[in-house]
């Protein structure tokens, strides 16, 4: 007869395995990269079409309500996009304005970084980081697309690289 412990481990473990292998299996029918355990990466969505990748650069222009002397939105954002579009990338500008604060200031938010943030008379100096992060992040996705081309391109006869690639 089984004693209490070794029952209440089984059942932990099948509690815990069972999600995970629902969803591999849920995975091998559809091919849908969000649904395998431990393995969403940007590369799988944007690949599935489930995530838009347009442009990799966000410039957040932070206006305080009582800032003195500001520009227009559309000035700002024709600068930054200007800027860009000479450095040959693409920005998308964004507006947030902060209650109480009477400077402006730019944040560039590049894939997972952030550059800055710059008060608006020091904008410039972000402008090269951001556009050569997003570079790296753009050569750092075409050389993870050839390896997945070059895995696909192998005979997949082992189980183990069935089910792990």
């Amino acid at each position: 007869m089984l004693k209490k412990d070794t029952i209440v481990i089984l059942l932990i473990t099948v509690f815990i395995v069972t999600p995970a292998i629902l969803a591999l299996g849920a995975y091998f029918v559809t091919k849908n990269p969000s649904l395998r355990p431990l393995g969403i990466t940007v590369e799988r969505l944007s690949e599935a079409g489930q995530l838009e990748n347009k442009s990799l650069i966000i410039a957040v222009i932070d206006i305080g309500t009582e800032a003195k002397g500001t520009a227009s939105k559309q000035s700002y954002k024709q600068a930054i996009e200007t800027t860009f579009d000479r450095l040959e990338t693409k920005a998308n500008v964004k507006f947030r304005s902060v209650p109480g604060s009477t400077q402006t200031t730019i944040t560039y938010i590049v894939g997972e970084s952030r550059i800055g943030p710059f008060p608006v008379e020091r904008a410039a100096e972000g402008v090269l980081a951001a556009a050569q992060a997003e570079r790296m992040i753009v050569a750092q996705r075409h050389s993870v697309a050839k390896e997945q081309e070059r895995r696909a391109s192998m005979t997949k006869s082992a189980f183990w690289q069935k089910i792990f690639d």
